[in-house]
């Protein structure tokens, strides 16, 4: 877990994008121009993305199709393929914070009465790695692995974004604030959040509760010892 924060703390320190040298780096690259909010692009917009030739990229999307990391649809736009599907399934059964954040996640949902969700930092993103699994009628989330900007979000965001600047000195206090925000994505919905650190102090990401402004009291989450426990004891 250690590297994998040092390597997105790294991604998230250049914003401009390179143009990839090597063949595994453009493929990489290729897979990485999809988002949340791109999920299918044509050939020149994957050109244009990457910085590469349309000539290299039209060679690499044939590998990745034909291996299933992406999909080509009739009208000639690209989407990610089952392959990725595939190794999701593997990373969340055998990611070890995963496994271990699945059941404070589920007894803070129980104890608040809203979602709790645990995020990772991907680049300028970041991702969705776990939620609580308590069945509601109405609720608001992130569903597991959909991403989104680190520039647009709350609580959560707010303290993944601290990676880039290092504020580590924060993120690994034994006891840390919880930070919360109010409608900054959705009006009627707010949020407070909490860094998780290994016991060694390696920051992990954060996990957050989201809820409706109604129905989340900023006073009681604040008094909530268990977001405290997480925080540090993972």
């Amino acid at each position: 877990m250690e590297e994998l924060t040092r390597r997105q703390a790294d991604l998230g320190k250049d914003t401009k994008r390179h143009s990839p040298v090597g063949v595994l780096e453009r493929g990489l690259s290729i897979l990485g121009s999809f988002t949340q909010a791109s999920p299918r692009l044509k050939m020149h917009e994957i050109a244009t993305q990457t910085g590469l030739d349309r000539a290299t990229v039209s060679r690499a999307l044939r590998t990745l199709v034909q291996y299933g990391y992406l999909l080509k649809s009739a009208d000639g736009t690209y989407s990610p393929g089952p392959t990725n599907l595939r190794l999701a399934a593997l990373f969340s059964a055998t990611s070890n914070i995963i496994t271990r954040i699945q059941a404070p996640l589920d007894a803070i949902s129980q104890q608040t009465g809203q979602t709790a969700s645990f995020f990772s930092r991907s680049a300028e993103e970041r991702i969705c790695l776990a939620r609580d699994r308590t069945q509601r009628s109405i609720r608001y989330f992130l569903g597991i692995g959909a991403t989104a900007p680190l520039s647009n979000g709350g609580s959560a965001a707010k303290i993944l974004r601290a990676t880039r600047a290092m504020c580590f000195r924060t993120l690994m206090d034994p006891q840390p604030a919880l930070l919360h925000f109010r409608g900054e994505m959705h009006k009627q919905m707010a949020s407070v959040a909490v860094p998780v650190n290994e016991v060694s102090g390696e920051f992990s990401g954060a996990v957050a509760v989201t809820g409706f402004k109604a129905d989340l009291s900023i006073e009681e989450l604040e008094n909530l010892r268990l977001l405290h426990t997480v925080s540090s004891k993972r």
